[in-house]
């Protein structure tokens, strides 16, 4: 009994012991799953974000950097230069009328003259004695007409008195009719050679000036000939005379004012205005032959210069120009590749009115706020996303 009495008291601690190891093992068993937790929280949460940073910088650099630019509303006016040249208002060569000699002239290239003046006077002994042998036939003629007529008139008094007979009065008058002819005919020949007489003297037969002369006293001028003594032209207003692409031929209307100008007068410009065209198309140059006219009141511009004429055309103000470089071409038609506000691209169907060469004419499909990509890729798709970096607006239409 004492024996056991005595062991009692020493098995409590050695119970109390292992719960008190039971227990900081569990403790320390939590502690460690905790700790490894939030190892496991904090990778995940790192693993994340350095994903989601990787998926953000792909995304950056896979954005395809573009260059765009506004599309630029057409202006009212298109200005389009263009060669020009100018010509007389009117020039016609002078010709001779009557054959003979030049016996003398007045004026010489450069002078300006008036309607009606004399330039030349051509001498004709030939034909003043044709004019006076017909003045006599003439007179001839008349004679035998008034004995004509006053035998007339006494063989009718005679066949009144019943003393000839009427075959008599009629062989009379039909010799009367015959005279009247022939005097006529003589009148006509006399008008005739006197007209050639007036044609003696060459005159002028419009305001103007004297640009060739090539003729001189003593030289023989035949009738007929084609031979050229003076050409006449006058240079106020002058003529203009361009030829315009077919594709701006729209807008060519009368009254249109244009400025000429000329390399001989730097710094100046010459107003000038539409007067006609040509009503067609040329089908070798495919340009339409417009006529203007400037004033020329001072005579400083001179017929067959050539100069720049800058016309002002009124155009349609519903379309927008754009680069040439910007279409793209599919097989759908053609397109342009316009960047959205939220960074995709939307190929658009897009249609050309005009080809002005560095740029075009859009009559639909884009407007001047959107971005239209320049130098679009072969692989651009409709959705891929873009970073677009702008230029300068679309230049309106370029001088020609």
């Amino acid at each position: 009994m004492t024996h056991g009495a005595l062991n009692k008291p020493l098995q409590r601690p050695v119970l109390s012991s292992q719960k008190n190891k039971k227990r900081t093992l569990k403790l320390f068993l939590l502690l460690t799953a905790v700790v490894f937790l939030c190892f496991a929280v904090v990778g995940i949460a790192s693993r994340t974000t350095t994903t989601r940073t990787l998926e953000q910088r792909s995304q950056k650099l896979a954005k395809l950097v573009v260059n765009v630019v506004h599309p630029q509303k057409v202006p009212s006016t298109i200005p389009i230069q263009l060669p020009g040249e100018t010509k007389a208002f009117i020039e016609a060569p002078i010709y001779a009328q009557t054959s003979g000699y030049l016996k003398k002239w007045y004026f010489d290239i450069g002078t300006k003259i008036k309607a009606g003046e004399v330039l030349a006077e051509i001498d004709t002994p030939e034909m003043d004695q044709q004019l006076a042998q017909s003045r006599a036939t003439l007179k001839r003629a008349q004679a035998q007409l008034d004995l004509s007529e006053a035998t007339y008139k006494r063989y009718q008094d005679l066949f009144n008195r019943k003393v000839v007979s009427s075959q008599d009065l009629d062989n009379q008058a039909g010799d009367y009719r015959v005279k009247q002819a022939t005097v006529n005919a003589s009148q006509a020949d006399v008008n005739r050679l006197e007209a050639l007489e007036g044609f003696k003297q060459i005159r002028a037969p419009f305001d103007g000036i004297i640009t060739v002369r090539s003729t001189d006293v003593g030289t023989y001028v035949p009738l007929g000939s084609g031979t050229q003594l003076f050409r006449i032209a006058q240079i106020s207003p002058l003529r203009v005379y361009v030829n315009i692409p077919q594709m701006f031929s729209q807008f060519v209307k009368e009254g249109t004012s244009a400025d000429l100008i000329l390399p001989e007068f730097p710094g100046r410009k010459f107003s000038a205005h539409i007067t006609t065209t040509a009503g067609v198309i040329d089908p070798t140059s495919r340009t339409l032959l417009t006529e203007l006219q400037v004033s020329n009141d001072s005579g400083e511009l001179f017929p067959g210069a050539y100069g720049q004429v800058l016309l002002k055309l009124k155009a349609d103000t519903k379309t927008v120009v754009v680069p040439s470089n910007t279409l793209l071409f599919r097989a759908d038609g053609t397109t342009a590749g316009v960047v959205r506000p939220d960074g995709k691209v939307e190929i658009r169907k897009i249609v050309i009115g005009r080809d002005l060469g560095s740029t075009l004419e859009i009559t639909e499909g884009l407007t001047e706020n959107d971005m239209v990509i320049v130098n679009p890729s072969d692989g651009l798709e409709a959705g891929q996303w873009v970073i677009p970096r702008k230029k300068e607006k679309a230049k309106p239409i370029a001088k020609r």
